[in-house]
């Protein structure tokens, strides 16, 4: 009874995704405007604000520490521009909220598929997810692939590392263009090769920006942006947005 009242809601493998919004876009590209941020769960006051003003000319939206059956419900269930996928990892047993990754696109996915982590962070026994989704390319037979990623922390090496292997097989089963992005939680020299060494191997180049570290993150830098079979025209890490405790990363990809 205690566990029920008090752990967070797990969900399975078998659960599925939850699927937002209205977009009226066929295809996408030739650009391909990005956003990836950790929201720090929507709880600051002025983020609403924030994250309208940020996605009002992108494409492409990757969101971690993403929620549901939350006050920013309408931003997503009511949308006329975007699709909006989330995969979910739990609910909080004392507001109900829904917590996971979310991905939104000016174009229908045609498939989308997610991962749970296969180790749980302690304490909460919670998981983290990788959820992919597959976009027809405007005026191509291709396939773009977008990897939306929230990595496992507060474990060691060997679990990290667990999760990693899911996001090597997904990246070996696409062999066109993608873009992979998220909060890799590479706060030690020890993660960060190993996250390195997966993206290596599947040949993604990283979207290079300026950053300013942070205290908080142990001045490691936890989000990152790897594309491959795309054009890098700009990307910034936007240090001003202090309505979570992750800068936003804007990027203008060309097909």
């Amino acid at each position: 009874m205690l566990k029920n009242r008090f752990m967070p809601h797990c969900y399975s493998a078998d659960d599925e995704l939850q699927v937002m919004g209205s977009p009226h876009q066929q295809g996408i590209g030739p650009l391909v405007r990005c956003l990836v941020w950790n929201i720090y769960k929507a709880r600051r006051s002025n983020w609403q604000s924030d994250f309208c003003n940020l996605k009002a000319d992108r494409d492409l939206v990757l969101l971690q520490e993403a929620v549901f059956n939350a006050p920013s419900d309408p931003l997503f269930t009511q949308c006329q521009r975007f699709e909006w996928t989330m995969a979910r990892s739990f609910k909080d047993p004392r507001t109900q909220i829904v917590h996971g990754v979310k991905t939104g696109s000016s174009v229908r996915s045609l498939e989308n598929r997610f991962y749970l982590s296969p180790h749980t962070e302690p304490v909460s026994q919670t998981q983290k997810l990788l959820l992919t989704t597959l976009y027809p390319i405007a005026g191509r037979d291709e396939l773009l692939m977008v990897l939306n990623m929230h990595a496992i922390n507060f474990v060691g090496a060997r679990k990290y590392e667990g999760q990693l292997e899911q996001l090597s097989g997904a990246l070996k089963s696409h062999d066109g263009p993608l873009i992979l992005g998220g909060d890799f939680n590479t706060w030690s020299p020890k993660r960060l090769a190993s996250f390195l060494k997966v993206v290596t191997a599947a040949e993604l180049q990283e979207a290079v920006m300026q950053r300013n570290k942070k205290l908080t993150h142990m001045n490691r830098e936890l989000d990152h942006l790897y594309y491959r079979g795309l054009r890098l025209q700009s990307v910034e890490s936007l240090h001003r947005y202090r309505s979570s405790d992750h800068s936003p990363i804007t990027a203008t990809f060309e097909l």
